[in-house]
């Protein structure tokens, strides 16, 4: 819709104002005729050769006094409103009263006038544009190019055209900028581009782009918004897997995080020691050198150590108080990260991985049934992406359908804040546990998350460290319930999660084998 901008808009104004002055101007002049005309008598007395007179209304000098003052005043506000319709006070004249309306058309007609020329050109239905992202798919903390491109249909030129283009607040502009202001000729095509950084994940829309097209000289202007919108999915960090790769290969992994192979006697390629020939045992493992040393009265076989595969579901609470916590380092987003990490993890030795979310219940679409297939991380980063922190958990049911759909026993690895009923969530991994799932809990505990200890006062820290004590004993309460259930859980903090979560999950897996 056309509308006058602030420029138009004002002179406009002002012109209608000279017009109302110049009306003003003319009714003031003949109100002055029209008192000469019928209250000139009235008035003579005051009217001499030099003019209207007043002196004989104020008292002379010699009586001036308290009572004086009322009469002074009287004087003064008649003398004023007689010169006033006499006007005697500033001169008016015709040519003034013209020149003030002549002023008035012609700032109101020099910018009515343009307006159909406006009209007839190029609007905002002229202009067609598309919006180009660098990737569809990014993870957090990447960055992402945005490119805009515009082209004029309309064979009539677009003096000046604004081009601001929308993006999720919680991105960060880093280079270039999201608004342009050019002119379009007939036909004409242009492009700018910027790059955004992605602190966090989820799925965001870019756009719409709101487009304003002025006149030349600015009086008018068109402005539409333009409802394109381009899909994007951020996926959770990989900064931490990258830290990972970089430590080298899984020799030096385990170096610093324990050793991935588990003491099961098998078909591997470690030495493990020598044991009697059994009937089914390969003719090619015989250890001829400790036959030879038994005087050939017993056959010898080497053994070696076998590397077992484990099955690892990663349970992720997103109850609402998962979302608690200082803003882009809730115990959720650190427990997203720690559930990246494990599924790393586990697909760098070969072990199947699954992943269940879960808010109020379970829900199948909220369900990656473990396995080993390569296209399972496109999808668990896909799930994890769109992870809220929502509604209250309920345990029980949660694990009751785990158990149904997990199928054969498995470990189940909890990431939780453990915030909800104790005693439903230990039903729950009653639940579990009767079906021969292994139970793991990692639980982000939140008075380490939520509050910020140099930003509280002495007497703070002191009531926030009595609090902490007494949610630390009944954690110890619980996690001492857990381990009755042949299950073990930690407590972690933003400070220590991830280091703990890779540490504890390579244990796990050399226990996996005990």
């Amino acid at each position: 819709m056309t509308i006058f901008t602030r420029r138009g808009g004002s002179i406009v104004f002002f012109g209608f104002m000279c017009i109302s002055l110049s009306i003003a101007l003319a009714g003031y002049q003949a109100i002055q005729i029209l008192t000469n005309t019928f209250l000139g008598d009235v008035f003579s007395s005051f009217i001499g050769e030099g003019g209207l007179d007043f002196s004989s209304l104020y008292p002379p000098n010699d009586q001036l006094n308290s009572a004086a003052l009322g009469i002074i005043i009287w004087a003064s506000l008649t003398e004023l409103f007689v010169q006033l319709l006499f006007n005697t006070y500033f001169t008016i004249t015709p040519s003034l009263i013209l020149y003030f309306m002549i002023l008035g058309t012609m700032l109101i007609f020099s910018v009515v006038s343009g307006y159909p020329a406006f009209a007839a050109g190029a609007g905002p239905g002229s202009v067609r544009l598309k919006r180009v992202l660098g990737k569809q798919k990014a993870f957090a903390g990447d960055y992402l190019l945005v490119e805009v491109k515009l082209r004029n249909r309309s064979i009539n030129p677009i003096p000046v055209i604004e081009i601001y283009d929308a993006y999720p607040e919680v991105f960060e502009l880093v280079l270039g900028e999201n608004f342009l202001t050019t002119q379009l000729g007939p036909k004409q095509s242009l492009s700018y581009a910027y790059i955004l950084r992605l602190p966090v994940r989820g799925r965001f829309l870019i756009g719409p782009t709101k487009i304003i097209i002025h006149d030349k000289q600015g009086f008018f202007s068109d402005e539409a918004v333009l409802a394109e919108l381009s899909d994007l999915l951020v996926y959770p960090s990989y900064e931490d897997i990258k830290k990972l790769q970089m430590l080298g290969s899984k020799r030096q992994l385990g170096k610093l995080f324990g050793s991935h192979r588990t003491k099961i006697k098998g078909m591997g390629t470690d030495f493990f020691g020598i044991r009697e020939f059994q009937p089914g045992d390969p003719l090619k493992y015989v250890h001829w050198a400790a036959v030879a040393k038994s005087g050939g009265e017993r056959l010898m076989v080497r053994e070696f150590e076998s590397e077992q595969n484990i099955r690892v579901l990663l349970l992720l609470d997103a109850s609402a108080s998962m979302g608690s916590g200082i803003p882009r380092n809730t115990k959720l987003e650190y427990a997203i990260r720690s559930c990246v990490m494990m599924a790393h993890l586990a697909m760098e030795n070969k072990d199947t991985v699954g992943l269940a979310v879960i808010n109020e219940r379970f829900d199948h679409n909220k369900f990656l049934e473990p396995t080993g297939s390569k296209t399972f991380q496109f999808k668990f980063l896909e799930l994890l992406a769109n992870v809220k922190a929502e509604k209250k958990i309920k345990w029980i049911d949660t694990c009751e359908s785990v158990v149904t759909n997990l199928g054969k026993a498995s470990y189940v690895i909890i990431v939780s804040d453990l915030e909800g009923s104790h005693t439903e969530f230990l039903e729950g991994i009653k639940k579990l546990r009767a079906s021969k799932h292994r139970i793991f809990v990692i639980s982000p505990f939140g008075p380490w998350f939520e509050t910020k200890s140099w930003d509280l006062t002495p007497t703070d820290r002191i009531i926030g460290e009595a609090i902490e004590e007494g949610f630390v004993e009944k954690r110890k309460q619980l996690f001492k319930k857990i381990t009755k259930f042949e299950g073990s859980a930690i407590s972690v903090g933003p400070n220590d999660m991830l280091a703990n979560v890779m540490s504890e999950f390579q244990k796990l897996k050399a226990m996996s084998g005990a």
